[in-house]
């Protein structure tokens, strides 16, 4: 079995894309995503994950759109070349809790002869400094045997993403659409998917893309609770 993302964005013409790649402590024989990250820090569990959005409207105003997730994932325990092709990302705004988004990635793989499902979910608050940048960055998991969410749990765990790494977000992102929707999409995506992140790194980051010269970013500013 094989996974082409770049011929996947090709053949579907996703509205936006982008890619992330996220690592973490993860255990099994545990059902708490904080104890299996203490237990796991030399068991990391890792994924590269390529999501496809095709409707951007759609996938901001329906919590019941999701988007394609593609992903080469890492696991000792399991594997080191697993592969994920049909799953799903999920962002949305729960009603019940203003000024919150919920963020869902769902990761089915086969290792051996055995099917698993990794549940993630980060919970965003729209607030600024510390809180915000350790939401966005830190996601929450437990892995099930078994197809899907309804599987038992065998293991837990949390992933997480540098600044590094969000900034690759940021210069990751693209769409099949042509310009000036192309770039509209990618800024409203940003917006919604990273928050305050996306408005402090965003501008160097396009920059770049359109300048082609180095840009190195500061570190963000961490303020106090």
């Amino acid at each position: 079995m094989t996974l082409d993302e770049q011929r996947e964005i090709q053949d579907s013409a996703p509205e936006l894309f982008f890619r992330e790649t996220m690592s973490g402590g993860l255990s099994l024989g545990t059902t708490d995503p904080l104890q299996g990250a203490a237990r796991g820090r030399r068991t990391p569990f890792t994924f590269h994950a390529t999501i496809l959005v095709d409707d951007v409207d759609a996938f901001l105003e329906n919590p019941a759109h999701t988007a394609r997730l593609l992903a080469r994932a890492s696991y000792a325990p399991l594997g080191q070349e697993l592969l994920v092709e049909r799953g799903r990302f999920n962002l949305f705004r729960p009603t019940d809790a203003p000024g919150t988004r919920l963020m869902t990635y769902g990761l089915p793989f086969v290792s051996g002869a055995r099917a698993y499902y990794l549940a993630g979910t980060k919970t965003v608050h729209d607030d600024h400094g510390w809180d915000l940048w350790h939401d966005t960055t830190r996601l929450s998991c437990r892995l099930h045997e078994g197809e899907d969410e309804r599987g038992p749990i065998v293991g837990a765990g949390v992933l997480s993403l540098g600044l590094r790494d969000v900034l690759a977000i940021m210069a990751s992102m693209g769409s099949r659409l042509p310009e000036p929707m192309s770039l509209q999409v990618r800024l409203r995506f940003g917006e919604f998917f990273l928050g305050s992140l996306w408005r402090l790194y965003a501008p160097r980051v396009l920059a770049f893309r359109n300048s082609g010269r180095p840009s190195t970013p500061s570190s963000p500013r961490m303020e106090s609770p």
